[in-house]
């Protein structure tokens, strides 16, 4: 029963999107030529590197308690929603491309993608692999803020947050190998090594899972946009389950 019960709470991760004002109209109802995507800001200092573009100022953030690691995945998982989305666009038909943040976009007619991380929560990989249930799960918010560049003009016309979880996966105490519970302390501590020997491996796994899932929301989030703008057809609005 206990196995049965694990099963069905795998898989539960979630994504949410809910729009912080509503969308406006655009500068130009012209189908865009270009989608640039800026690698998501994961400090104060890199919020600031784009906000001579834009009318409104980012949520305040902090760099409270991140270290050199923690900065490092940060910024791999930045790369890894803005990299995504770029694919998502594609798939729209849209010229897209990925571009670092700081860096001034070219041409007219121009929708200029933005973001930053508003919380990681890594969790407790230990306990989620071992305990399982989601105690311990990996959480990740994000703002996102869509602008138009037109005939020299540049209007917000998006602006939203992203709520992902890595979910209630299954763990080693209820899907682990035939009696590593009833085992004792031998089999406990084995297990307990193989867990942390695979740690690393896991928390990037799960930043990489809710990365795509962001990014694969937050595109069907704006698809839904661009064909009320009749800039796509309504047949190439996403749904944001393509990732599993």
């Amino acid at each position: 029963m206990l196995l049965l019960f694990a099963l069905s709470a795998a898989g539960c991760a979630s994504t949410t999107v809910a729009p912080d004002i509503t969308p406006t109209e655009p500068v130009s109802g012209k189908r865009p030529s270009t989608i640039y995507v800026y690698n998501f800001a994961v400090s104060a200092q890199e919020v600031t590197l784009n906000q001579g573009l834009f009318q409104k100022a980012y949520r305040d953030v902090t760099d409270e308690n991140q270290n050199a690691e923690q900065l490092q995945l940060a910024h791999q998982t930045a790369q890894e929603i803005s990299g995504a989305m770029v694919q998502h666009f594609q798939d729209m038909g849209f010229i897209a491309s990925q571009i670092a943040r700081g860096t001034k976009p070219s041409g007219d007619n121009i929708l200029i993608v933005d973001g930053q991380f508003v919380d990681i929560d890594e969790g407790n990989r230990l306990r989620r692999m071992v305990i399982g249930l989601g105690v311990g799960k990996a959480t990740m918010s994000t703002q996102v803020q869509v602008n138009q560049v037109a005939g020299g003009v540049t209007q917000q016309i998006m602006d939203f947050t992203t709520d992902a979880s890595s979910g209630e996966a299954p763990g080693a105490l209820i899907t682990g190998a035939p009696g590593a519970v009833a085992g004792g302390s031998i089999a406990m501590a084995s297990l307990g090594a193989n867990v942390a020997a695979a740690g690393g491996k896991t928390l990037t796994s799960s930043m990489d899972f809710m990365a795509k899932r962001t990014a694969a929301k937050a595109a069907a989030y704006m698809s839904q946009y661009f064909a009320a703008q009749n800039w796509i057809p309504n047949n190439m609005v996403q749904t944001g389950n393509l990732i599993p």
